[in-house]
């Protein structure tokens, strides 16, 4: 991002501010009447956030697009969109266990059972999932197959405007609290590379892939080595007759399988393949791209006093709460982070809506944020949601000392931390220890391979 565009960017957001936007919370007593909270999504972050909700004793709703709870976690066999016709909002695909271990990905209080592998597998944990929702018994808050497309700030309210998938009937419904828990991963990053539309082959985005089979035999182009490239390495290496992976990830590299082939990146598309950086050329029949995701807030209109792009959402008080209009609050905007500070921060919002707490004021909320930005490097915006993985614990703290949220003991965050330096160094292998807390600061692993695919959690029909 330029100089300009920087201050730009934050004119904008003190514009918004300096136009007259109040403190919602502290406008009325609201909650003398029938004060809504109203909670976008019933994935991880919203099913955390419910649950909260509802032991604050706030009276909510949560709207879902889809006919499920789970939002990633649950494996769904239609690509691009679902049987409503609405954009598929998991990505999840057959036999992906998850890459971080189960404590840092726990609902506070809800531990798996015991017997669950250190690094289940996403069937499982979406059965987790499920199992929450029917203990906290959630269902009975969540509104399904309501497509959420507008949300305006109107007088002293929200504006929530949804399409009932069922009826295909538009609805607008009022809203005093609004918690924004839609998920990260839904808007793939598709980059456009010269020569790609000659390209005689298939191309699709890992939001789009499935399983590995239709892909045996052929010669396979892996895009990027984050976690969706990394594991779709392991997945394919074995299935292709040729795997090629385009990537600039400085690791570990596992000997995969006699036809991997390691490429920088992309230069151009031919019709019949792929030429590199270094000017080699491979032929190929699929690409997959593992480029990440966009931030996808299309539903917020100017009134909101958000500035919402595909990189970044701003400005936020605490990584959460829309400084423009404080009765407004996104649960999972931060990424790079453990599924516990997703539900650190729904009991955040709960507790704000509750009333539980006061925030600052709008002023201090603001110079907050400001400090925030100037102490961020040269990359600028495009880290501005990162930060919390540098400090995962201090986070906790400060929302602990705010809001009196649940602090987190500190050994989720060095496993957090040991794990991310374990999958680089043994990328086949780290998944085939299991991890054991022994205490707020201690962990134990012991070598346990071929235990991810055992699940003792009772399935729950969706």
């Amino acid at each position: 991002m330029t100089f300009n565009l920087w201050y730009y960017v934050i004119g904008f957001c003190l514009f918004n501010f300096i136009l007259g936007a109040k403190n919602d919370l502290d406008a009325e007593d609201f909650r003398a009447r029938d004060f809504r909270a109203c909670v976008i999504g019933a994935g991880f972050a919203g099913l955390a956030t419910s649950r909260h909700l509802k032991d604050y004793g706030v009276n909510f709703t949560t709207f879902e697009a889809s006919r499920y709870v789970g939002g990633t976690w649950r494996f769904d066999p239609h690509v691009g969109t679902d049987e409503d016709g609405l954009p598929l909002f998991t990505s999840q695909y057959k036999n992906l266990r998850t890459n971080t271990p189960r404590q840092t990905m726990e609902f506070a209080g809800f531990p798996f059972p015991e017997g669950t592998p250190t690094f289940p597998s996403g069937t499982c944990y979406y059965k987790y999932l499920k199992s929450f929702a029917k203990h906290h018994d959630l269902l009975q808050y969540i509104q399904f197959r309501s497509y959420v497309t507008g949300i305006k700030w109107v007088d002293d309210h929200w504006n929530l405007q949804y399409l009932k998938t069922d009826t295909r009937e538009n609805v607008t419904e009022v809203c005093d609290f609004i918690v924004i828990a839609s998920g990260e991963y839904s808007d793939p990053v598709m980059p456009h590379f010269e020569g790609m539309e000659s390209f005689k082959g298939k191309v699709i985005h890992s939001h789009d892939y499935k399983e590995p089979e239709p892909y045996k035999g052929r010669s396979v182009l892996v895009v990027g080595a984050g976690a969706s490239g990394l594991d779709l390495a392991t997945h394919l290496s074995n299935i292709t007759s040729k795997l090629v992976h385009s990537h600039h990830l400085n690791y570990n590299q596992p000997f995969f399988s006699k036809d991997y082939i390691k490429k920088p990146d992309i230069k151009a598309f031919t019709t019949e393949g792929v030429i590199f950086q270094d000017d080699s050329f491979e032929q190929i029949d699929d690409v997959i791209l593992c480029t990440g995701y966009n931030y996808a807030h299309k539903f917020l209109d100017l009134s909101s006093g958000m500035t919402a792009t595909t990189k970044y959402v701003l400005p936020l008080y605490q990584h959460m709460v829309n400084i423009n209009h404080p009765s407004m609050v996104f649960v999972g905007v931060a990424r790079g982070i453990i599924n516990r500070v997703l539900d650190a921060q729904g009991e955040y919002a709960a507790a704000l809506a509750s009333g539980k707490f006061k925030l600052p004021s709008q002023e201090e909320m603001l110079k907050s944020w400001l400090d925030h930005v100037h102490s961020l490097p040269r990359l600028g915006l495009k880290i501005i949601h990162v930060n919390i993985i540098i400090d995962t614990d201090q986070y906790f703290e400060n929302l602990t000392v705010e809001a009196g949220v649940r602090r987190a003991p500190p050994v989720l965050t060095i496993i957090r931390n040991n794990n991310a330096k374990n999958r680089l160094d043994d990328l086949l292998e780290y998944r085939e220890y299991e991890y054991e807390i022994i205490d707020s600061y201690n962990y134990t692993t012991k070598y346990n391979p071929r235990q991810g695919f055992r699940c003792p959690i009772e399935d729950i029909p969706s």
